[in-house]
This record gives C-alpha cells, structure tokens and sequence, in this order.
C-alpha cells in the first residue's frame, strides 16, 4: 500500500495534487491574516477622538545627542538648537553633499567658517562638526537670541523659522515660558505615538505622560497619573478655561481611581491629547461626543 502512494505522490498527478494543497493552505492563511487584521482595525477605529493620522516624528541618534548635549553645554545653548540645525542641514547626517555654495558636511559649513570654527576637525564626522556649530551659534548670540544666532548661521527667516520648529518638536521652549505656552510645546508633539506608560519625548506618551513632559519642560513639576494631576491643580469652570489648563475625564477604562484621562486645553473647545493605544497625539473637540460624555472638570496648573 505503501508503495502505491509512494509512486502516486512522485507522478506528475501527485505533484499537482501537493501544488493545489499548498495553493489552499496558502490562501486559508492569508484569509486568516486578513481577519485577525481586520479584527484589530476595528478594536483601534473604537478608539475615541477622530480617525487617526498617520505621522512619523525623526529620532535624534543617541550617539549624536550626546554629542549635542555636551556640546550646547559648554555656553548654555540649548541642544534642541543643534538637533535643528542638523536636522535641516544634513539630516543628521544622512545627506552630506556640497551644496550649490560650497557648504560641506555635516553641519554644511562654508569652508572659511569651517577653518575659522572647526578646530581642526573633520567637517564630516558629528563628533567634530557639532562642537563646532555650538561656537558658531555661542559666538554670534546664541544663548541670548537664537533665533539672530540661527540667522547668521543662514541668512534667510525661513531658515531661522524651520530649525525652530524642529527645535521646539524636540522640546525647545522659550526663554520665560508661561503656562499657556504649554500648547505651542503640546502641538509641536502632535503625531507622536500613544504608549501606556509613556512620559518620553523618544518613547511616545500617554495622557498624563504628555502633559508631565510639556509642564516639565516649563519648570512646573506635577504627578504622574490623571487623577494625581486633577488633585494637585486648581479647579476651573468649563467657561473659564484658558490655553493651557487642563481637562480631565473619568471612566475612560476601568480603574480605581475616578479621573483617568487628561489632554492641554487649547482654546476653541478643543484639546491636544493622547487619546488610546493604537493612536497618536493629536487635537480634537473637548465638549462633544465620547469626551463630553466622559468630561470631568478643568484644572489650572499651580504657578
């Protein structure tokens, strides 16, 4: 019996036949890829808040923010100015090339600024070129007035404009901030990834996560969790709300605390927020649908 099967099998039909049966087991599993896809599409689109954006925020890489870091501490620069600098100029330095004005490297320094900031150094290697575009910013006021720094680093405002956007993405604030400055730091965050326990600028951020960072970022220390928040600010009415405070929700999620959800109010009725797993930062309406529902009371961080 053995013997039969055995020729069956290595016959041109048998060959056919294991062919077919791969064919079918192949499309059972892609059936099955699809559904359990489709099935966690659905679970996400129950999220709260509005269809999700797709964004993709750029990593500064570790081995060169510690060479910024180092390097904007030698004349109180703030490192956020470095990674926009060399966000803009090179992409960290993934794109090299001479421009159309000679400018080279890493930082695209023209070659009379090279020999006068350079030290010596490798225009093409990080860990010369930043140090060296911290003394070229500390020498033309970069402590003081960034953005005069930035434009005499590149004559032009559009350039001073976009290096402090990618600055202020990665938490550049201000001389001075205030409270309400809380919502320019909140949308330059938007895009970021929701993570449950996430407080991280490069790691992503829950609710109270986000809210911490930004706060943080403008020398206001608070809890960690949304209830603890809403126990540590001041209350306010829904029709005194300002930029800046905060709005707190309960029973988004089984817990045993009664707050449980928190986003920036911005004004308008809206609010920059990390809304669920599977979701980004992003803005949305406060006082309708789900987070009406859901809306707790407002809340004045303690200055």
């Amino acid at each position: 019996m053995g013997q039969p099967l055995l020729a069956l099998a290595l016959s041109g039909l048998g060959r056919d036949a294991l062919k077919v049966g791969a064919g079918l087991l192949l499309a059972v599993l892609l059936a099955l890829a699809f559904a359990i896809s489709t099935f966690m599409t659905a679970l996400t689109l129950l999220a709260p808040g509005q269809p999700i954006s797709v964004a993709s925020v750029d990593v500064v890489p570790p081995d060169q923010l510690a060479v910024m870091q180092s390097s904007a501490a030698s004349c109180g620069l703030p490192w956020q100015a470095l990674a926009g600098v060399a966000k803009v100029e090179s992409d960290f330095g993934r794109n090299m090339a001479t421009s159309s004005a000679g400018a080279i490297g890493y930082g695209q320094f023209l070659p009379s600024s090279w020999a006068a900031y350079g030290a010596g150094g490798d225009p093409y290697d990080y860990h010369d070129a930043l140090p060296a575009m911290a003394r070229y910013l500390c020498a033309n006021g970069g402590p003081q007035n960034l953005p005069a720094a930035l434009y005499a680093y590149n004559h032009a405002n559009w350039y001073v404009n976009e290096v402090l956007a990618v600055a202020i993405r990665y938490g550049y604030v201000t001389p001075g901030a205030r409270p309400a400055e809380a919502v320019e730091l909140a949308r330059a965050q938007i895009g970021r990834p929701y993570v449950w326990g996430g407080a991280s600028l490069f790691g992503g951020f829950d609710c109270s996560g986000l809210v911490q960072w930004v706060y943080r970022q403008l020398g206001f220390g608070l809890p960690r969790t949304a209830q603890q928040q809403f126990d540590a600010t001041l209350r306010v009415d829904q029709a005194d709300l300002r930029p800046g405070d905060l709005v707190f929700f309960q029973s988004t999620y089984f817990s045993l605390d009664r707050i449980t959800h928190v986003g920036i109010y911005v004004g308008g009725g809206r609010m920059i927020n990390a809304p669920a797993e599977g979701d980004v930062v992003r803005e949305m309406p406060v006082f309708s649908g789900y987070w009406l529902e859901h809306y707790a009371g407002g809340g004045r961080v303690r200055t």
